[in-house]
């Protein structure tokens, strides 16, 4: 860290990148969390309130982009912030096309369904953690980092019982539409771990 410091006060960080990180990440769980009362409620204004909440970690991620292109120095590797911000904002997309596709298709949230959100959930607030702890305790954030590969393992053990619980079932329109998506909130799960990698990288290389 100390080489860092060195940088940061030769060439002062005009942008909070940290805070910007660590907002967009706030914005990803929110997102999750509506997603949650959505499944409960099914009501109009939580659908509504998930989608304004995507909107919300958009503008964090497209701030992002605007300050990397403006900064002259940045607290850590550009193309490593660029890469954060985007998978983050993948983790987003597939939470609301989960929403939107159970919406369209007339899905019940099943137990496969909650599963699956209420650990994206975790592994989401515990990215967060992580990004908050990341500047001033690099190595408490990459604790985390375990916990999270866990919940993506509880993820994908969930999916492939629901599947497998699908191809046995009899009708394939459900299983078609289930099948659909489970695997947005899989897909959501890849780029949690996606997410984790580029920040696990970042925080090797600051250590």
């Amino acid at each position: 860290m100390a080489n860092l410091n060195f940088w940061e006060r030769l060439f002062p960080v005009k942008h909070d990148f940290y805070k910007m990180i660590e907002d967009q990440a706030v914005g990803s769980t929110n997102v999750v969390g509506y997603l949650i009362l959505w499944l409960n409620s099914r009501s109009e204004e939580d659908y509504q309130l998930l989608l304004r909440e995507a909107d919300a970690a958009d503008k964090c991620r497209f701030t992002m982009e605007d300050s990397l292109i403006e900064a002259f120095a940045t607290p850590f590797d550009r193309q490593d912030i660029y890469s954060l911000s985007v998978e983050m904002d993948r983790i987003v997309e597939y939470a609301k096309s989960t929403l939107i596709e159970m919406e369209a298709f007339g899905v019940s949230e099943d137990s496969v369904i909650h599963t699956m959100v209420q650990q994206l959930k975790v592994g989401t607030d515990q990215l967060t953690q992580a990004i908050h702890l990341f500047k001033e305790d690099p190595l408490k954030a990459q604790i985390l980092i375990g916990k999270i590969r866990e919940v993506q393992f509880a993820i994908e053990d969930e999916y492939r019982k629901g599947m497998v619980a699908l191809f046995k079932g009899s009708d394939p329109m459900h299983a078609l539409k289930y099948r659909e998506v489970y695997h947005h909130i899989k897909d959501a799960e890849v780029y949690l771990g996606y997410t984790t990698d580029v920040l696990h990288k970042i925080i090797v290389r600051v250590v």
